[in-house]
């Protein structure tokens, strides 16, 4: 078993070593495992992929319609007011100050980066190791409790050499 950045306990490695030799040669599915390690207290959570959303939501507060529509009229040379009003006419002036506040209630509450695009970052390469029967799991090594800090992703292989 290979993990890069921390050492596990015995325990911890009997249950990732378990948890890899259960999903050898399965096909894909939601049902597979993902393991989130809180680094301050040591402790390893296998959670289905299925639940890793409740559990760990990202933010998606940056990919609200109203915001990329915004975004994109200003990469275009739109004045920033002119842009604002084509949202209100688009959208409506509640929904855009409504995906507005999200997205700052987002950046104010912080989640340690863990967004969307993320999230399925993590389901891409995790299906392509399955399809492609080289065994990883996604090890999600959470950030410290009010800290700024980003969520960490690292994989966990069965190297066999």
């Amino acid at each position: 078993m290979e993990l890069i950045k921390f050492s596990l306990t015995t325990s911890q490695d009997e249950l990732v070593l378990s948890a890899l030799k259960r999903i050898e040669g399965q096909v894909w599915s939601l049902s597979l495992p993902v393991f989130l390690l809180n680094r301050c207290w040591l402790r390893l959570e296998e959670v289905p992929l299925k639940h890793l959303l409740a559990r760990l939501p990202p933010d998606k507060s940056k990919d609200a319609p109203e915001l990329v529509f915004y975004y994109e009229l200003l990469r275009n040379g739109k004045d920033p007011l002119i842009a604002v009003q084509e949202c209100w006419l688009e959208f409506g002036m509640e929904e855009f100050y409504r995906a507005y506040r999200n997205y700052w209630h987002w950046q104010e509450k912080g989640n340690n980066d863990w967004t969307f695009s993320k999230y399925l970052q993590l389901l891409n390469r995790y299906k392509t190791s399955i399809d492609n029967f080289q065994v990883s799991i996604p090890l999600i090594i959470l950030s410290r409790s009010f800290s700024r800090e980003k969520h960490e992703l690292e994989w966990i292989t069965n190297n066999k050499t």
